[in-house]
This record gives C-alpha cells, structure tokens and sequence, in this order.
C-alpha cells in the first residue's frame, strides 16, 4: 500500500525530474545522430526546472546553461567559417558539447550536484 505522505511524494516527484534529467542528456549526448534534440532537451529543462530539488537544481541549471552556452559558440565556430578556423571550431564545439553531457551524467548517475554549474568549459 502506497503511502501519501509529503515525504513520499517529495521522493516520487525527485525520481520523475532525475529520470527527467537524465533523458536531457541522453538526448544531448545524441546531438551526434539528430541535431535537433538539444532544443527538445532545453525545452524540457525549462519545463522541469521549477520542479527540481536538492542537487538536481545544479543538474537543469547545467542543462540549461549547456544549451545557451552551446548555441554561442557554435554560432562564433559557424560565422568564423569565412575565415576558415571554423573548420577547426565546430568539431572543437562538438566535444565540449559532448564532454558536458557525459560531465552531467555521470554526476547524476553518482546522485552528486553539479560541482560548477555557472562554468563555460566543463
């Protein structure tokens, strides 16, 4: 029998956002396959921001902070292709992208905050 304490709903609604939390960077770590994901992934990072608490807060202030971060430098990589360092930019882009999704899951699989979610690099 289930019980309808605050406690267990507290636990009920931090396992939903951490599941929640988890999908983003899962869908992150695929931007390889479908660029479009991060959007959807940012989207939903907004939509369960407000619900986080404990150290998931740190974990969609990350997200969030990765996409906004990640949309400022691809746009530097892409316009620096008229001078050809692009070329070396956006793959460079790619792997901080990738290395901040995995940063994050791997301290959510750990139940750990995000250790510096205000940082640009990872």
């Amino acid at each position: 029998m289930e019980s309808n304490t605050p406690t267990s709903n507290i636990d009920q609604e931090d396992q939903a956002t951490r599941k929640m939390a988890y999908t983003i960077y899962v869908l992150y770590l695929a931007t390889i396959v479908l660029p479009i994901l991060p959007i959807i992934g940012v989207i939903f990072g907004y939509i369960f921001e407000n619900d986080a608490k404990s150290y998931l807060k740190s974990h969609y202030h990350y997200i969030i902070r990765s996409f906004w971060i990640g949309i400022l430098y691809s746009s530097i990589a892409g316009a620096s292709l008229i001078i050809a360092i692009g070329v070396v930019l956006i793959p460079l882009c790619m792997i901080w992208w990738l290395i901040r999704a995995a940063k994050g899951l791997k301290s959510l699989m750990r139940n750990q905050p995000i250790s510096n979610p205000e940082t640009w690099f990872f």
